[in-house]
């Protein structure tokens, strides 16, 4: 049982250390100047005049069975970091999506006491497993320059 409560304990520790993944950047126009990300502006629908520079792509953390919406904020905060960089004044949002990449599963064996030279009683035996899903959010959005 101390063993489950130990692997237990440190399992929050690795799905946070496996979250920081940086966002993916593929060209497929001409960057930019650099721009401000907090003048980079969040599109569902394609605006009339636009220049496409780049899709960019990022996955947000892993959860245990639940998916959230400031993990969704912090992948488009990302990206939008991301857009500046290449010269966008704009993301077009393509893809925000939950993906299951496995889980985590724990099994402990058990102990058990039985018939024998000082004990004649029943048998007694101990075990038990957990599994949890991790689920991860992954948003992609096309880098823009929106013209006038």
């Amino acid at each position: 049982m101390k063993t489950f409560l130990r692997v237990l304990s440190i399992t929050p520790l690795i799905c946070l250390l496996c979250s920081y993944a940086s966002a993916s950047t593929f060209m497929e126009g001409e960057p930019r100047p650099p721009t401000d990300p907090d003048r980079v502006k969040v599109y569902m629908e394609p605006p009339r005049k636009f220049d496409r520079i780049a899709i960019i792509r990022k996955g947000s953390s892993g959860s245990w069975a639940f998916t959230d919406q400031s993990q969704v904020d912090e992948a488009i905060a990302k990206i939008k970091v991301e857009a500046a960089k290449v010269g966008a004044n704009g993301i077009l949002l393509q893809v925000i999506e939950t993906n299951s990449n496995g889980g985590v599963g724990i099994g402990i064996g058990g102990f058990g006491l039985g018939g024998g030279r000082w004990h004649n009683g029943p048998g007694v035996g101990v075990g038990g497993s957990f599994y949890a899903p991790i689920l991860h959010k992954t948003v992609q959005a096309e880098a823009i320059y929106v013209r006038k």
